[in-house]
C-alpha cells in the first residue's frame, strides 16, 4: 500500500479522532412494520403511515425512489430523519446528535404513537423486534433505487460466489432485519482502549440485548444478527464484519487493519458499481475492476477503473466502526422492545466514560476470560444460548451487574438522568433473559405471537 493511501486513510478515520468535542450521541433504531394478520407487510399501509409522519411533524423530503416515492425525510430543527432501510418492511429513526439521550428518548415515543396510530387503522403495528416476525412472508424486494438495488445485487452474490465457512440462505435479510446503532465521539489517544475494552464487552452485550429471534429457520440462536452479516457476502472479508479478534494496539496498527478491510461497492455518474470484496491496501494496485449495477430494470457489467475518492465507499459492517466523523459506531445491538429502545445506548454509553474502570473489571475478570475463550468464541456460543461449563452462572450475574453499575455512575455523573434507562438490564443480569429468550419461551409455551408482538410495541 502506498504512502499517498496510506494517508488518505488517517485523514478519513483517525484525523477526526484529533479534534476536541463536547460528548454528543447519534441514535439509529431500525423497526419492523407488522402484519397482524400474520401475513406479509403492506408496502401500501407503511407508505401511507410514513407520508402521514412527514405532514403531522413537518418533515423535509430528501431522496425519492426511482417510482418517486420519498423514501427518506429530515427535520430541518432536530435534524432527525425518518426513512424507511432497505426495504419498505423497516422503519428508520436516526436522530440528529445530541447531548441528552431522554430528548431524543421522548422524540422517539412520539413519532412512533403517531406512526402506530395510524398503522393500527390497517392491522399494522412497529414493534420492537430485531427480526420481522413474519419474514418468511414478507417480500425480499430492496427500495428501488440504486443504492438499495445494489446492495440487494451484491448481498444475492451469495448464490454465485464462494466464502469460506460458505454462506447462509437468506440473502434477502436487509429486507426483515433491524438492529439498533449508537455513535459516540472517540478521542484519539483512547481509540485503541475503546475499540479493546469494548470488544470484550460483546459477549455480555449478547446476554442482555438478545432479539433476533428465527425460531423456523434457525431454533438454535437468540441473535441470528451475527450469522446474517458474517455468513453473507459482507462476511467475505472476516475484517469487515463482527469482532476485533486482535484488536489494533497503536495506531499505526489501526491502520493497517483497516487497510486490509475490503471495499465492495463505489459510485460512477449516478450509477453505483459493486464487485466481489477486495482489500484497500490491493484495491489501488489494479488497473480495472470488473463489476455490476443495476440499470433501472437488470443487473449489467461495467468495468471500472479506480479512484482515490472510491475511499468514501469503504464501509465494514464490525460491532465497533470507527466513521469518518471522528466516532465509533457500536453496532452489535438487535433492536429492542420499544419501551426499552434506548437502555442498550445508555449501557454503552455509561461505560463509554467509564473506559478506564471497565478496562481494570476485565484486567481482573476471571468469569468470564482467561479460559481459553475468545470474546468472538463467548459471544457466540452465548447467541446459541449456550454457556461454557467453566462459567459459574452467579459468579456471571455479579460481572454483569459490576459492569451495569459502573455505567449507571458514568451516567450520573453526565447529569441528565438518562440512568433510569438501564432498569430493565439488571432483572436481564438476573435471569439471563433477553428479549429472544423471553420471545422464544413464550412461544414454546403456547403464547400467541400476536400477543408478544403487542407487547413488545408498548411505549
Amino acid at each position: 500500500m502506498n504512502d499517498e493511501i496510506r494517508s488518505a486513510l488517517y485523514d478519513k478515520y483517525i484525523k477526526p479522532t484529533e479534534k476536541k468535542k463536547e460528548s454528543y450521541v447519534g441514535i439509529e433504531i431500525e423497526l419492523p412494520i407488522v402484519n397482524l394478520k400474520k401475513e406479509a407487510t403492506s408496502h401500501n399501509v407503511a407508505k401511507e403511515a410514513f407520508k402521514s409522519a412527514l405532514d403531522y411533524f413537518g418533515f423535509t423530503p430528501e431522496t425519492f425512489d426511482d417510482d418517486g416515492f420519498c423514501h427518506s425525510a429530515i427535520d430541518k430543527d432536530s435534524n432527525d430523519i425518518i426513512s424507511f432501510d432497505c426495504s419498505y418492511n423497516n422503519l428508520e429513526l436516526s436522530f440528529g446528535k445530541e447531548l441528552n439521550l431522554l430528548d431524543v428518548e421522548a422524540r422517539f415515543k412520539k413519532y412512533i404513537a403517531h406512526l402506530n396510530h395510524v398503522l393500527g387503522k390497517s392491522n399494522h403495528i412497529i414493534t420492537g423486534l430485531g427480526i420481522q416476525p413474519f419474514y418468511d412472508k414478507c417480500k425480499k424486494s430492496y427500495i428501488p433505487n440504486g443504492r438499495y438495488k445494489m446492495l440487494e445485487g451484491y448481498l444475492r452474490k451469495a448464490e454465485e460466489w464462494k466464502k469460506e465457512g460458505g454462506f447462509h440462505s437468506y440473502p434477502g435479510f436487509g429486507t426483515y432485519a433491524s438492529s439498533s446503532q449508537i455513535q459516540l465521539d472517540v478521542k484519539k489517544d483512547e481509540l485503541v482502549d475503546t475499540v479493546r475494552v469494548f470488544s470484550d464487552l460483546e459477549p455480555i452485550k449478547s446476554l442482555l440485548f438478545a432479539n433476533s429471534l428465527m425460531l423456523k429457520d434457525e431454533p438454535d440462536y437468540l441473535l441470528t444478527r451475527d450469522i446474517l452479516w458474517e455468513y453473507s457476502t459482507h462476511g467475505i472479508n472476516p475484517r469487515n464484519v463482527g469482532i476485533f479478534e486482535i484488536p489494533p494496539r497503536s495506531i499505526d496498527e489501526f491502520i493497517d487493519y483497516i487497510s486490509y478491510t475490503s471495499i465492495f461497492c463505489t459510485e460512477r455518474e449516478g450509477m453505483y458499481p459493486f464487485f466481489y470484496p477486495i482489500p484497500i491496501a490491493e484495491y489501488f494496485d489494479r488497473e480495472t475492476i470488473d463489476a455490476e449495477y443495476f440499470d433501472g430494470e437488470d443487473y449489467s457489467s461495467v468495468t471500472i477503473t479506480p479512484q482515490k475518492s472510491d475511499l468514501d465507499y469503504l464501509r465494514t459492517y464490525k460491532f465497533l466502526d470507527l466513521t469518518k466523523r471522528g466516532t465509533i459506531e457500536y453496532r452489535s445491538l438487535c433492536t429492542q422492545p420499544l419501551k426499552y429502545s434506548f437502555a442498550g445506548a445508555a449501557f454503552q454509553l455509561g461505560l463509554a466514560n467509564k473506559l478506564g474502570e471497565l478496562e481494570e473489571i476485565f484486567d481482573k475478570d476471571t468469569v468470564l476470560y482467561k479460559h481459553g475463550f475468545s470474546a468472538n468464541e463467548l459471544r457466540r456460543s452465548f447467541n446459541r444460548d449456550s454457556m461454557p461449563d467453566f462459567i459459574d452462572k452467579k459468579e456471571l450475574t455479579g460481572l454483569i451487574i459490576d459492569i451495569i453499575e459502573l455505567s449507571k455512575e458514568g451516567l450520573v455523573e453526565r447529569g441528565y438522568g438518562e440512568e433510569r434507562l438501564l432498569e430493565p438490564l439488571y432483572n436481564r443480569a438476573e435471569t439471563f433473559d433477553s428479549p429472544a429468550r423471553h420471545m422464544r419461551d413464550s412461544l414454546l409455551s403456547g403464547a400467541d405471537i400476536i400477543d408478544i408482538i403487542h407487547s413488545y410495541a408498548e411505549l
